[in-house]
């Protein structure tokens, strides 16, 4: 049994259902892929948030090309970060970055960087204290303080350091420098790669692909099921209850795999968990997220493929222009259509917001950001994705660690993905955890925990 049918849950069927092992997979979305999934209205194709297939695994880029084969493109990279109404180049780029600040504020970020690299290291354990001493307090300020804030939606002070270490992993300013000057230089660091794989017409081509070949192994998908009590045994899970389109349905297993948010997952445990372990799963916590899709009657506005708004005027965090992902995103091109990405809580102010209001704020920032629209406008909609991503604030580990503690107890329990590790990653991480998942189940030995697709080893 798969809980959770986004690309941790869809390998671990298709690893499951190679080796001729039956399963079933549930999920509460009508379709599959969880945040990889593709959105179409009127023939626009919207990815949630914008996927790169970009991976330094060899087994996931072999399956990307398996399943994809010729439907794979390959995606010369373009992304700018709007900060104080100039553009700057990312990854940096020495004179690119030199024309945005100018003389002076370059040199205060010079001076800042040196000052950064000679002053004693103070303890780094945020966000903001290791990236300070990484590229000094001015480049902080600018090139990531607000725009990680936004993300967040707390002060890089209370965003652990953890952050840093995965999703910008090595990256320093003398080596984005040294990418600029020598790109073959660069060590393979992700964050500057510049270019990726896209499929034609998104990521949840590989979604649909994936699942269409593990139906015809055998799998059994059952969609628009939500998990409502996952019930358990002293040491093993034994059924799950799921709504099934206003219908209980119960299905049992011998073995079990969740993709689901980790604290969701605990809270639907039958019986309770003991009350310190409850206590751990609601101090862990999700940033949820939503775009807005809209569509111009316009051929072009931009040529990147996505901006990263670093102004704090507006609450637009990035911007994402589908047809430079893939032209078959757009079905005219006369015409463009643009993601207003927006960090939110679930159940805050903006996410309350009715659809025809955020459609109106989303112009309305466009405008602020050196892009007036309005008269373009054709039509658009609004998605919101709860539990999109993990946040890492003070404490998340220890919380962390007394959930892998208790789930460890369950001998046919295992989970994976993202938001079932609670480790924010991307999709080559979750998809690798999917098949090292059904790989223990035949006697292999994968710490899940431990998967790094960006380690030596892969």
């Amino acid at each position: 049994m798969i809980l959770g049918a986004g690309p941790a849950g869809l390998a671990c069927a298709y690893e499951l259902s190679r080796r001729g092992i039956p399963s079933i997979v549930a999920d509460k979305n009508t379709r599959v892929g969880g945040l990889l999934r593709t959105l179409e209205f009127d023939g626009f194709l919207f990815d949630i948030g914008g996927h790169r297939f970009l991976s330094k695994n060899q087994e996931v880029n072999a399956l990307w090309n398996q399943i994809l084969g010729g439907d794979l493109l390959r995606v010369k990279r373009k992304s700018r970060i709007l900060y104080r109404g100039n553009f700057f180049e990312y990854p940096l780029k020495p004179l690119n970055t030199l024309r945005g600040l100018g003389l002076v504020e370059t040199a205060r970020c010079l001076a800042s960087y040196t000052a950064a690299k000679l002053s004693d290291s103070p303890p780094l354990n945020t966000f903001e204290s290791a990236m300070t001493h990484r590229f000094g307090k001015r480049l902080f300020e600018i090139f990531f303080k607000t725009y990680t804030e936004k993300v967040w939606g707390i002060s890089c002070a209370e965003l652990s350091s953890d952050w840093a270490s995965q999703r910008i992993q090595n990256l320093s300013l003398p080596r984005a420098v040294l990418k600029a000057i020598l790109p073959s230089q660069s060590g393979g660091i992700k964050t500057l790669s510049d270019e990726f794989l896209y499929p034609v017409t998104g990521p949840g081509l590989f979604c649909d692909r994936l699942k269409d070949e593990t139906e015809t192994l055998g799998v059994d998908y059952r969609l628009g099921h939500e998990a409502l009590e996952i019930r358990h045994d002293n040491d093993h899970i034994r059924e799950i209850i799921f709504d099934a389109n206003g219908k209980h349905e119960t299905i049992t297993a011998d073995r079990f795999f969740s993709s689901i948010p980790l604290p969701l997952f605990v809270g639907k445990l039958r019986p309770e968990p003991p009350a310190e372990v409850l206590h751990a799963a609601q101090r862990l916590a999700f940033r949820s997220f939503l775009v807005v899709y809209l569509v111009f009657d316009i051929p072009h506005i931009f040529s990147d493929n996505w901006l990263y708004i670093h102004s704090p005027g507006v609450k637009m965090g990035r911007i994402q222009n589908y047809k430079n992902w893939s032209p078959a995103m757009v079905p005219d091109p006369s015409q463009t259509s643009l993601g207003a990405e927006y960090f939110v809580n679930q159940g805050d102010e903006t996410w309350n917001l009715p659809d025809e209001a955020l459609i109106r704020l989303a112009l309305e920032e466009l405008e602020k950001v050196r892009f007036p629209l309005k008269t373009h406008f054709l039509k658009g909609w609004v998605v919101r994705i709860p539990n999109a991503y993990p946040v890492y604030n003070a404490g998340y580990r220890e919380s962390l660690s007394l959930l892998r503690g208790y789930l460890a107890h369950f001998k046919n329990l295992q989970v994976v993905g993202r938001a079932g590790l609670f480790r924010y990653n991307n999709s080559d991480h979750a998809i690798l955890t999917g098949l090292y998942a059904a790989r223990n189940l035949l006697g292999e030995n994968h710490d899940l925990w431990a998967v790094d697709v960006d380690g030596p080893d892969t």
